[in-house]
């Protein structure tokens, strides 16, 4: 019995050093897997520029050179690319730099993923900053040349801008599964969530990275403190962290810092960041629309400048306002009051009044589209904070006279020049006519223009009518020849949401011939019919009386399907320059970049290589500019 206890605690000793060696192993391989989880990312490349020579780890380049730990370029041209081609699939880029300053077309790209020859030409992912573009970030991808990327993969506006003496430090991350995220520090450390995001595995290898800049005016210069590559701590999956963008609004910063959301507005969303009302009653315009969630605790704010809006569309912008306000601040009182409300479960008042306004294109492109403090001067008595909608400005159209309702009037096709399949020519002196049935999805008023042909000795007139409601007669004067053919805009009519009719009228005289009309939005309000002015598809004089001190330009035809000219009028000798962008900030043609002397100019605009939709231009002479909106249909 003795023998057999003995026995028993020897192999109860044996089992519990057994357990006591399997726990430590089992400690053991815990704490070196922490300790291997824990282990910094493996190198693949790095540089401090320590060294006094920039030819050992960068090809070589004349723009860039070192300067107390510093890569430096004071040229404005030039990049500075890795010699070294890296195969790594999986990495986090990780850069500092200097010298953002805003100049005409300052560009500045950071390149990586080129894994063929290095160069501008070689295909490789885009990160490029563009100050002159509305301060711009966006990442693109690039088949043949970096300055102008196939595809945009991401962007985002950056405001404030970026300052030209300020130390700013990028990451990009990029995982095999193909996510790719940058991340910006400004100073208080990387965000949470990437301001750019994509997924995409065009280019999976590292290949060369680095920097290239460039601009089309005096240089400054650009600093590079360091650069390095690692392997990421772990892979991320194809899964987006970033918030989808929101399709019209770009951002929107406040001046309070508090917290603001883009999102859209319907029945049963919240109305405020910060209270749990909610929305109750849409116009049906709106419904939809993309939206501002404001802070409630900013009903107080008086400031001029509050609100800053950036668009990635040219958009309609609406404001709800609380209608206890015994005066609206002064930035309010040019929007048109809509005669509309938006309803909420705000026990203070349950609903509040919607105002509108049609900003020139600049504004919310190439800079911000600013908003007032809900107090500002004069304001008094709103104790609700504001709400803030958009939607995109409808599309111009243009409606062919051949596809419309015909009464009397011919169908004929004997004169060059029409668009379409056709044109009318109205036979009789009267009672011929050509009606339109058009949709319209936002409600407001509209300018309608015609393109026509007068050929005889006197004037033609229409009656123009809207639903069976006089609009305007139309006198459309002698152009000397059936062949030539001019655009008149004048008729403005308010069209509410839905199904409309428009006709034209012979009223005596009988009629032009008629191409076909332009339907564009003009404003929310219910404007009064005014008088027409004349376009014609010929050169034309701009200059005035009142208008000889300044800088002006038109577009015609606008909208235009190919082809179309712009105007535009000196007052002075200066150094002219006329570019085209499109809604992005990007420029797509130069059309005129010399001196010039006082005058008035017509160049021209082929844009068969340009994707239809609106595009920007923007004439600059000396001190001033002028800006302006085309489409192409």
């Amino acid at each position: 019995m003795l023998l057999f206890m003995k026995t028993n605690l020897r192999s109860q000793k044996v089992l519990c050093g057994q357990h006591l060696r399997n726990l430590f192993f089992t400690l053991f391989l815990w704490q070196s897997s922490l300790y291997l989880l824990a282990q910094p990312d493996k190198l693949i490349f790095k540089d401090d520029f320590s060294k006094n020579t920039i030819k050992s780890k960068w090809q070589f380049t004349p723009f860039w050179s070192i300067a107390g730990g510093v890569a430096y370029n004071r040229e404005d041209y030039g990049s500075l690319l890795t010699s070294q081609s890296f195969s790594a699939e999986s990495y986090v880029i990780e850069t500092t730099v200097q010298g953002f300053s805003n100049a005409y077309y300052r560009q500045f790209l950071f390149t990586f993923g080129q894994a063929g020859a290095a160069g501008p030409e070689s295909p490789t992912y885009v990160l490029k900053y563009s100050p002159f573009g509305g301060d711009y970030l966006s990442l693109s991808r690039a088949t043949d040349n970096i300055y102008y990327p196939d595809t945009l993969l991401d962007g985002a506006i950056l405001y404030p801008p970026l300052a030209t003496s300020r130390w700013y430090k990028f990451k990009i991350a990029k995982y095999k599964s193909g996510l790719i995220q940058v991340f910006l520090d400004k100073g208080p450390g990387y965000g949470s969530v990437p301001i750019l995001e994509t997924i995409d595995t065009t280019y999976p290898p590292l290949g060369h990275l680095g920097w290239t800049i460039t601009t089309e005016t005096a240089p400054e210069g650009f600093s590079l403190d360091w650069i390095e590559v690692r392997t990421p701590l772990t892979e991320k999956p194809a899964i987006r962290e970033k918030p989808a963008n929101d399709n019209l609004i770009a951002l929107a910063v406040n001046n309070s810092g508090k917290s603001y959301e883009i999102t859209k507005l319907k029945k049963g969303v919240r109305a405020y960041t910060d209270r749990d009302y909610t929305i109750t009653t849409v116009p049906t315009y709106l419904q939809d629309a993309s939206f501002v969630r404001t802070n409630m605790a900013d009903k107080y704010n008086v400031g001029e400048s509050y609100l800053n809006l950036f668009f990635n569309k040219y958009a309609i912008i609406y404001v709800a306002y609380d209608p206890r306000a015994s005066k609206r601040p002064v930035w309010l009182q040019d929007w048109q009051k809509t005669n509309e409300v938006i309803r909420t479960t705000d026990p203070g008042t349950n609903y509040l009044e919607v105002y509108s306004i049609l900003p020139n294109p600049y504004q919310g492109f190439f800079g911000p589209f600013q908003l007032g403090g809900n107090l500002a001067s004069p304001a008094a008595n709103a104790r609700a904070q504001y709400l803030v909608m958009a939607v995109e400005k409808p599309n111009g159209q243009i409606l062919e006279a051949e596809e419309a309702k015909v009464a009397d009037a011919t169908i004929d096709h004997n004169h060059p020049g029409y668009s379409g399949t056709g044109f009318v020519d109205f036979i009789h002196k009267k009672n011929d006519y050509v009606e339109w049935t058009i949709q319209t999805q936002v409600p407001g008023t509209y300018l309608v223009s015609y393109t026509f042909a007068n050929g005889g000795p006197t004037e033609r007139s229409l009656a123009i009518t809207a639903d069976g409601t006089s609009a305007d007669t139309v006198s459309f004067s002698p152009l000397g020849s059936w062949g030539t053919w001019a655009q008149y805009s004048g008729t403005k009519v308010y069209l509410t949401r839905g199904t409309h009719k428009i006709r034209a009228t012979a009223i005596g005289t009988s009629g032009p011939n008629l191409d076909h009309i332009s339907l564009g939005y003009d404003s929310h309000s219910r404007a009064e019919v005014v008088p027409g002015r004349y376009s014609r598809n010929a050169p034309v004089t701009l200059e005035s009386a009142s208008a000889r001190n300044k800088l002006s330009a038109t577009v015609y035809p606008n909208p235009f399907e190919k082809n179309t000219t712009i105007v535009y009028s000196l007052p002075e000798k200066a150094a002219v320059t006329l570019v085209v962008y499109n809604l992005q900030g990007q420029k797509v043609k130069t059309i005129v970049n010399k001196i010039e002397a006082a005058g008035t100019y017509t160049v021209a605009l082929n844009a068969t290589n340009l994707p239809k939709g609106v595009y920007l231009y923007r004439l600059n002479a000396g001190t001033q500019t002028v800006t302006g909106k085309m489409i192409r249909e």
